[in-house]
């Protein structure tokens, strides 16, 4: 009976990392509830000081509204989404491979004022922090890093998620040894991908805090995706440990017959 429940809270908790890892993933791709607000960063432009980012504009061009900048975008993985000064979200891009961090592309895509974006090809270079800049190749390895991790860790559990089913079915050693492979697979998958994506957010974040006063561009983490994300962590976790007690076979206790004495 014990077995049996052990199996059963396993394969709930690979379905539950499953679930929440891709959740997380298709976070930002399509503009409606809860998607669009599932994302790994925030970019705040509503203090962007137009002088000192795009330092060759003409003087005309001061704001927001005369570059046609969005106020936020929200950063996914495969995509991102535009909002508004009351942070409502206006559009998301189509998913289009893995998202890298690029501030000066993300820039330049976002500008909605003809006259502005010629002079930008033309002329303007956009000025931002040297820290994002010069290690900005280094930073988009890491955001692939946690791309690639998370999609091996989705596919290690959905296939984790099948075995232990089957395991219901099949009480081999060898059964049980897959099903335990695979969740090491898919737990140290989820948490690589979950900890280069936090620790290259939150150094990025850091960054741009470090020059807001010049450059005026605020960002913030994406609590949703974090929630999703790390929770997945722990299901995986959770499975990894269920399935290390779980015993190969089936075992039946004998009550041994006592021997009635000869009278």
């Amino acid at each position: 009976m014990v077995n049996c429940m052990t199996l059963f809270s396993a394969a709930f908790l690979s379905f539950a990392a499953v679930i929440l890892a891709c959740v997380a993933c298709a976070g930002s791709t399509k503009n409606y509830n809860p998607i669009n607000q599932i994302f790994q960063a925030q970019l705040d432009f509503t203090n962007l000081k137009v002088s000192e980012v795009l330092s060759d504009l003409s003087s005309s061009l001061s704001s927001l509204d005369d570059l046609g900048l969005p106020s936020y975008i929200n950063v996914g993985l495969w995509s991102y989404c535009v909002g508004n000064s009351s942070k409502t979200i206006t559009s998301c891009t189509s998913p289009s491979g893995i998202q890298q961090f690029n501030l000066q592309e993300v820039i330049y895509d976002n500008i909605d004022n003809n006259q502005a974006a010629q002079l930008i090809t033309s002329v303007a270079q956009v000025a931002l922090p040297d820290k994002l800049q010069n290690n900005l190749t280094y930073y988009n390895n890491l955001v692939k890093c946690s791309f690639i991790t998370l999609i091996i860790g989705i596919v290690a559990s959905g296939v984790n998620f099948i075995a232990n089913v089957l395991r219901w079915v099949l009480h081999f050693a060898f059964v049980t040894w897959v099903c335990r492979f695979l969740s090491l697979i898919a737990f140290l998958s989820l948490i690589i991908s979950a900890g280069t994506s936090t620790g290259t957010y939150v150094y990025i974040k850091k960054a741009l805090a470090s020059t807001y006063d010049t450059y005026g561009i605020k960002m913030s983490l994406g609590l949703n995706f974090y929630a999703l994300v790390w929770a997945s962590v722990a299901a995986a976790l959770l499975n990894l440990l269920f399935l290390s007690v779980v015993r190969s076979k089936r075992y039946a206790y004998v009550r041994p017959i006592e021997e009635k004495p000869l009278v």
